[in-house]
Order: C-alpha cells, then sequence, then structure tokens
C-alpha cells in the first residue's frame, strides 16, 4: 500500500478519485505493484523554497533498505535541545547498532534551508538600492540640465502671466514621463522573468500584486521627487535675471 501527496494525485490522477488505484512504486530496485490507500497534504521535503515534489509514502516495512538515512522527529515540551541525550540514550536501548548522526531543532532545521535564499535576498536587495539610487540621480541630472536649458523660456512666459504652479506641473510632468516609462518596462520584465526567482521565494507568489505595486510605487516616487527640486527652481525663475543671463 503507499500514501501519495495531493500534487501527485493530481499530477497522476487529474480529475479522478485516486484511493484504489494502482502504480510501482520502483524504491530500491523494488517493482512490485502497490495500492493507493490515502492521499495527504502537501509537505516540504526537500526545501522550503520552489515547488513541491510529487511524494509517495509506504510503511517501512515495505523498504528494502529501511534504515539507510532515516529521520526521527519528536514533539517536546520545553528546550528541545536539553532532550539531544536522552533521545540518543533511547535509540541506543531500543537498538544499538543504530547511530544518530546528528539532533537539531526544526527551527535550525528552517535556519539552513533559508540561508541561502536570505543571503539572495540581501544582495538582491543590496545592488537594487544602488539602482534606485543611480536612477534617481540620473533622472536629477536629465531633469535639471533640462530646466536649465529652458531657463529663458520659463522667464518669458512667467512675465507674460503664466502662473508659478503651472510651470511646476509642466516641469514634473515632463520628468515623470521616462519615469513613468521605465516603470512600465520594468514591472512587465518582472512579470516575464518571475520564474528565474520562483524557487527562491516561500509563502509569496512570484507575481505577488502588492510586491511589484509597492516596488513600481517606489520608483515613481523617486522620480517625482528628483523631479520637484529643478521644478521648483523653474517656477521661481525671475524673468529679469533669465533675460539677463541670456
Amino acid at each position: 500500500v503507499a500514501v501519495v501527496s495531493v500534487g501527485f494525485a493530481r499530477r497522476a490522477w487529474p480529475g479522478l478519485d485516486p484511493i484504489g488505484r494502482r502504480i510501482r512504486a520502483g524504491m530500491s530496485s523494488d517493482t512490485s505493484w502497490v495500492n493507493v490507500v490515502g492521499v495527504v497534504e502537501e509537505t516540504r521535503l526537500v526545501r522550503m523554497t520552489g515547488e513541491n515534489p510529487i511524494v509517495l509514502y509506504v510503511p517501512v516495512d515495505q523498504v528494502v533498505d529501511a534504515t539507510d538515512g532515516l529521520a526521527m522527529v519528536t514533539k517536546v515540551v520545553g528546550r528541545p535541545e536539553l532532550l539531544a541525550p536522552t533521545i540518543r540514550k533511547l535509540v541506543a536501548e531500543l537498538d544499538n547498532r543504530v547511530a544518530v548522526a546528528r539532533v537539531s531543532t526544526m527551527e535550525q532545521v528552517v535556519a539552513v534551508a533559508l540561508a541561502e535564499p536570505l543571503r539572495l535576498r540581501f544582495f538582491l536587495s543590496l545592488f537594487a538600492a544602488l539602482a534606485l539610487v543611480l536612477g534617481t540621480v540620473g533622472v536629477y541630472g536629465v531633469v535639471s540640465y533640462s530646466v536649465a536649458r529652458r531657463r529663458a523660456e520659463f522667464g518669458i512666459r512667467t512675465a507674460l502671466g503664466a502662473p508659478p504652479a503651472r510651470v511646476l506641473r509642466e516641469v514634473v510632468g515632463r520628468g515623470m514621463i521616462p519615469v513613468a516609462i521605465g516603470v512600465t518596462v520594468g514591472l512587465v520584465a518582472a512579470v516575464t522573468l518571475s520564474r528565474l526567482v520562483a524557487r527562491l521565494l516561500y509563502g509569496v507568489a512570484p507575481t505577488d500584486g502588492a510586491s511589484l505595486a509597492l516596488a513600481g510605487m517606489v520608483l515613481l516616487f523617486a522620480g517625482v521627487a528628483a523631479s520637484f527640486a529643478p521644478a521648483l527652481r523653474a517656477s521661481r525663475v525671475s524673468p529679469v535675471e533669465a533675460l539677463r543671463a541670456e
């Protein structure tokens, strides 16, 4: 007999009842038929992140090499590390030929499993922050240069009665055009390439709407902040000073 995971049942018998189905396990050179007697929820056996593999569970008595790499999970009350000597003693009393390789708490197991994704997340966050800073500086420089070249124009428009608020809106609006285009292209690229980071995520989808929206809002806010200072200077241009500079 055997018990299969939900993913196993969904892939092997889509839309059908898996109970009572017969399959060949092929474990340890055993090609005998087994009957599926149950379906269980998904369990992360290989890694905490990424997709779960299809899993088939069989009783220990049905496995030829049942003593190869077994793991015992013990639920305890209190500090689990204090019970390690007791667990080793109990295992030795049951079978003195069995060696306990290591005793770890579930927190330690999870920490080790997430160590690589956390390191990668740190460096990705660092590079993302550097890219944001460079992008903000670039937008600021481009908008400032554009405003400086149009200084005389803004002075004349102000002299002819254009309100400073209108000049401010125009400069910010023009400065946000490349930012908006860049954010749109970046979000499309992020959705397209999301599968590449799927195995590094846990508890969140690669195309999580909230995460993508937050990233886009941060970039748009950075663009507004980078455009606002030169726009404010443009709205305060004195017509006399602008014409004298020309």
